[in-house]
């Protein structure tokens, strides 16, 4: 039975609509006195329709006869998780029970070092005191579970009266440790599948190391794949989920080898996290804190993947290390609205125990009115699509094995500085993976529904891709490309072209050098400087330079094509008396321009102006990606939007309605205390000829807005946006598909 069919089993159903969750880590003391009434009339009160909680792993929760799980000692033979589904279903809530495979107990251990990841010297990997990494490799992750499960479901089952609606697999129940393991599971199968010893170190320059991040991507997709057809044995209608994490944060994905395409592919639902928040160093006094708009990312991305229900997981506190600080009200409401915002389910991840016994209960009230928000206006969520002509693409292969020991820095760094840039721009897009099409690769006919593609230094391409890729602007579609786009293949080993060097219209030269970094001594600037008059560079008129940092590309030029920027002579900051250029500038292609036959349009960058933007938001940079972008469209983007940047936009599309939702994220950093309202913001909507607009409203208030119009457009004034709204345009006419 394929995941599609148990969708369609009328006690799945409700995986098919949008949902409200949370997830609960009942810890060991939780179980001494865990009020299970409270507890789901905690949830219910903040209109949840779904929750996880702590099953079976190193927390188990019901009374186990199986040794190597290790039962609450506060348990007491209560069937705690037993009562807990029942109160739920009794309460009209779904009940997902998790199991964490990712760390062994110190008896299974003991008895079963091979089950543990190890080290070179064959000692298990001891987590902290009586628990120990699990390998995927080992017998707990491919043996043992066969037990846990079938316990599980002999009680939790079909047929036991107290059904789960889920089986959910901890993150660490298929990713491996940051360490090479080696453990005598990894060591053989490494051997036997490729022929090498398992490499020492981390070494980029070794083909071993490369063969082995593969290897491990690989056993890790397998072994999703395999706790899956560990459920659906037992009961073909059991849904299962895991819990991974998308590319926002690499030191999980990288680290642990997941892949959450492949993940998302075979499970009937997946749990992505945002949990970081921030992480403080007591060791240097400083903190590093994951981006405010992470949420959208992350649902943009995943929607686009998967058909699956998506529930992006965030961390109800401040993360690393104080779990029990509440994140500030006002900030969690904007953070959760942007998953809701863009196609995905928001998920609240208590690790606390439950509401009732949490030290900072001051954020539940912005949950209860998020999630009412959202329950009183179902209709408008279900069964929305984007309606963003524009995508990013990004590709596992670019992050793992271009980005190296750094994917932040040399890969990720440069999507996120172009999403900003597009976010401040209020230009609506998506965020699609070189697998974007029903097969798990990238297909034309699915790229259809974008004109402009915008590869940020989408470095590992494929030969097929790249004729994709061709075939998509021969038949109108455009592309902005940056960097090294297209210079490597698949596992990262650099080409002596950019695959894609016909259709961008630019000659790789083979070298790549730092553009401040051409004199010996002293802190150097350098430019773009602006050669051409374009759309591009619309608004830069009244300067002739702008600010220009990192490495590039030394490219050729085709002649059919049009430079609008090239690189200026550096010359150092200090002293300023000193300070203008003493040589002749090289001339090099920074920016380039193309018009092709089929009314496709492509741009390319040599440098990195998303990566640059990101560390420098200066806003001249913004507005020339975001020029790039809307000239290569060729036509005006479906949205505009007069407000500050700091408004995010997400526009969603429904059979006869197009609703726009309106997130203020009122200084766009971390973190802020209070929201600033925006006021007198101007939304207009444009439509096909023959479409026009029969009414629009927000939902915070459904009273009727003045709707004027303008040729295609149909706009609103909304006086006031103080945190989170949607207005919604009821559409007539030709266009309302």
């Amino acid at each position: 039975m394929n995941r599609v069919e148990r969708r369609n089993i009328e006690a799945n159903a409700w995986l098919g609509r949008r949902n409200r969750g949370f997830h609960v880590t009942i810890r060991d003391v939780d179980c001494r006195d865990f009020d299970v009434s409270r507890f789901i009339d905690d949830l219910a009160s903040m209109h949840a329709t779904f929750f996880s909680f702590f099953l079976g792993g190193y927390v188990t929760t019901y009374p186990t006869a199986l040794p190597y799980q290790r039962m609450s000692p506060y348990l007491e033979g209560r069937d705690l998780a037993g009562d807990i589904i029942v109160a739920a279903h009794n309460a009209g809530l779904k009940a997902l029970g998790m199991i964490d495979l990712g760390q062994i107990p110190d008896n299974a251990a003991r008895d079963h070092p091979d089950w543990c990841a190890q080290d070179r010297e064959g000692n298990p990997l001891l987590r902290m005191p009586g628990l120990y990494a699990a390998c995927p490799m080992g017998g707990y992750q491919t043996t043992y579970i066969h037990e846990i499960l079938e316990e599980i479901l002999q009680r939790y089952g079909a047929g036991s009266g107290r059904r789960l609606d889920c089986i959910k697999f901890g993150g660490g129940s298929f990713g491996f440790s940051h360490e090479v393991c080696y453990c005598p599971s990894c060591t053989a199968g490494f051997l036997a599948e490729t022929g090498y010893e398992l490499p020492l170190q981390k070494n980029w320059t070794n083909p071993v190391w490369r063969t082995y991040t593969g290897w491990r991507l690989d056993r890790a997709r397998q072994r999703v794949e395999q706790l899956g057809q560990a459920v659906q044995r037992l009961d073909p209608e059991m849904p299962f989920m895991g819990n991974s994490v998308a590319f926002g944060d690499p030191g999980w994905t990288v680290g642990a080898s997941i892949d959450v395409e492949s993940q998302a592919a075979v499970a009937d639902a997946v749990q992505v996290e945002i949990q970081t928040r921030a992480r403080y160093s007591e060791e240097t006094h400083t903190a590093s804190w994951q981006w405010i708009s992470w949420p959208a990312e992350t649902a943009r991305f995943m929607t686009s993947v998967s058909d699956a229900p998506i529930w992006v997981v965030t961390s109800y506190f401040l993360a690393w290390p104080w779990r029990r600080s509440a994140m500030a009200p006002v900030e969690q409401k904007v953070y959760l609205a942007q998953v809701a915002a863009n196609g995905a389910d928001p998920m609240v991840n208590l690790s606390g125990g439950p509401p009732a016994v949490h030290e900072d209960p001051r954020g539940f009230d912005v949950i209860r009115d998020l999630y009412g928000f959202l329950a009183r206006n179902r209709e408008v969520y279900e069964g929305d699509t984007s309606g963003a002509t524009v995508a990013l693409v990004y590709s596992l292969e670019t992050m793992f094995f271009y980005g190296e020991d750094d994917p932040e820095g040399r890969y990720l760094h440069e999507i996120r500085g172009i999403e900003q840039a597009l976010h401040q721009a209020h230009v609506p897009f998506d965020i699609i993976s070189t697998r974007f099409g029903p097969e798990g690769r990238l297909d034309a006919e699915s790229l259809g529904r974008y004109r402009v593609l915008v590869l940020p230094n989408l470095a590992c391409l494929t030969e097929a891709e790249a004729k994709v890729l061709r075939g998509f602007v021969e038949n109108g579609g455009s592309i902005v490309a940056t960097f090294e786009t297209s210079l490597c293949d698949r596992e990262g080993l650099r080409r002596d072209e950019f695959a894609l060097a016909d259709l961008l219209g630019v000659s790789y030269s083979g070298a790549s050098p730092s553009s401040m970094a051409s004199f010996e001594s002293g802190y150097k600037q350098v430019y773009m400087d602006l050669v051409a008059k374009s759309e591009v560079l619309a608004g830069l008129e009244g300067t002739s330079v702008l600010p220009m940092g990192g490495d590039y590309c030394v490219v050729t030029p085709a002649p059919d094509t049009t430079l609008l920027a090239t690189l200026s002579a550096p010359f150092v900051v200090f002293p300023e008396g000193w300070s203008y250029p003493t040589t002749e500038a090289s001339e090099d292609a920074l920016l380039v321009a193309r018009e092709h036959n089929g009314g496709g349009r492509t741009v390319y960058f040599a440098g990195s102006p998303g990566a640059l933007y990101w560390a420098m938001p200066y806003p001249d940079l913004a507005r020339l990606i975001t020029n790039a972008v809307n000239w290569a469209a060729g036509a005006p983007q479906p949205l505009q939007v007069a407000a500050p940047p700091t408004l995010q936009v997400s526009l969603r599309v429904q059979p006869g309605r197009r609703m726009v939702h309106l997130i203020n994220l009122t200084c766009g950093e971390r973190f802020f205390r209070e929201l600033v309202p925006l006021r007198d913001v101007r939304v207009a909507l444009r439509l096909q000829a023959g479409g026009s607009v029969a009414g629009a409203h927000l939902l915070s208030d459904r009273q009727p807005l003045a709707v004027t119009s303008d040729g295609d457009l149909w706009g609103v004034s909304i006086p006031e946006i103080r945190d989170y709204d949607v207005l919604v345009f009821e559409l007539t006419g030709d266009d309302v598909g």
